[in-house]
């Protein structure tokens, strides 16, 4: 995506049946974020027509305690991350599209 460094990045997405909007998507992902990154250092926000996305760089502190930024797509670490929030993202079909889309980095 080219956001020139780490961000933090938070998704809402309805589950089927669940008829809730754009906005309250919007509301849910940055409140997940509430207390991380530096929003000043950059925020970026995106509708994808099913799921809200919110990416936000991390703060100096918090940078310099991750160190530099890496592509885990298709790792060892990938998997793993990929199956603590599968039992989540299982759920509902939209929640699958976005799992799809974060571990390939291709819209369904």
């Amino acid at each position: 995506m080219g956001l020139g460094g780490p961000v933090w990045h938070a998704s809402a997405a309805a589950s089927q049946g669940w008829p809730i909007g754009r906005e309250t998507l919007r509301r849910f992902a940055l409140e997940a974020l509430e207390g991380v990154g530096d929003a000043n250092l950059g925020e970026w926000e995106e509708w994808t027509g099913y799921a809200f996305h919110v990416r936000r760089r991390l703060s100096a502190a918090e940078q310099e305690r991750v160190g530099d930024v890496i592509d885990i797509r298709g790792t060892p670490e990938a998997r793993r991350r990929l199956q603590r929030v599968w039992q989540y993202a299982s759920r509902s079909p939209q929640g699958l599209r976005v799992l799809l889309e974060e571990t390939t980095g291709v819209s369904a």
